[in-house]
C-alpha cells in the first residue's frame, strides 16, 4: 500500500513537475505582498485540488460513458505524456509555460491569476489531468484508495502551493544549472513512465 502511495506520488509530482514553474512563478508573484501570495497560493491549492480530484472519480465515468476503453485512453495517454516528456528534456515545455504567464501577467488581477493560468494550464494542465485519470482507473472510493491514488496528487499539490509561497527562496536556492538538470531528468522518468502506459494498453487489447 505504502509502496502505490509513493509510486503514485512520484508520478504526480513529475506530471505537475513544480520545480520547472519556480521561474514562472517568480515572475508571476514579483510585486505581490506576503499576504497576497499566501491568498493566491491557497486559491490555486483549492482550484487544483477540485480540478484533479474530479478528473480522478469521475474521469473513467465519463470515457464509459463515451464507450472509450481504458486501455485505449492508456495508449494515447501514454503518447501524450511522451510528448509532454519531450518537451521537458528539450525546455520546450518552460518556455511555452513562460510564454502564457508573460502574456497574461499584466492583465489579470489575483483571482483571475488563481485560475488562469497557474492553476489551468500550469499545474492541472493535460499532463496532470491525464495521470490523475490513469492513476485512479480502478478507484473504489475506500480508504485505501484515496490513500493510494487521491492522496499523491493533493499531496503534489500541496508542495506546489509552497512553492508558489517560496518560489524567489526556491529560485535562489535552485539555480538554473539545477533546474534544468531536474527538469531533464524528471523527462527521461516521464517517457519511459509513458511508454509503459502504452505497452500496459496494448497488452489489455491484443
Amino acid at each position: 500500500m505504502h509502496d502505490l502511495f509513493l509510486q503514485n506520488f512520484l508520478k504526480a509530482f513529475i506530471a505537475i513537475d513544480p520545480i520547472s514553474l519556480i521561474p514562472i512563478l517568480t515572475i508571476i508573484t514579483q510585486g505581490l505582498n506576503t499576504k497576497n501570495t499566501i491568498k493566491l497560493s491557497g486559491f490555486v491549492f483549492l482550484i487544483t485540488c477540485s480540478v484533479l480530484t474530479f478528473f480522478s472519480f469521475y474521469g473513467n465515468s465519463f470515457l464509459v460513458f463515451m464507450g472509450i476503453s481504458i486501455s485505449s485512453f492508456q495508449i494515447i495517454g501514454g503518447f501524450f505524456l511522451l510528448i509532454i516528456s519531450y518537451e521537458m528534456v528539450f525546455e520546450k515545455r518552460v518556455k511555452r509555460k513562460t510564454t502564457i504567464a508573460n502574456e497574461l501577467i499584466d492583465e489579470q488581477e489575483l483571482n483571475s491569476l488563481a485560475v488562469f493560468p497557474i492553476s489551468i494550464p500550469l499545474v492541472a494542465g493535460p499532463s496532470a489531468i491525464t495521470l490523475s485519470v490513469l492513476i485512479s482507473k480502478d478507484i473504489d472510493y475506500t480508504m485505501v484508495s484515496f490513500y493510494t491514488q487521491i492522496f499523491p496528487l493533493v499531496l503534489t499539490l500541496f508542495l506546489t502551493s509552497i512553492i508558489i509561497i517560496f518560489s524567489n527562496f526556491f529560485m535562489y536556492l535552485l539555480n538554473k544549472t539545477i533546474m534544468n538538470v531536474l527538469q531533464k531528468l524528471f523527462g527521461l522518468i516521464l517517457g519511459a513512465l509513458a511508454v509503459e502506459y502504452v505497452i500496459k494498453g496494448w497488452s489489455l487489447i491484443v
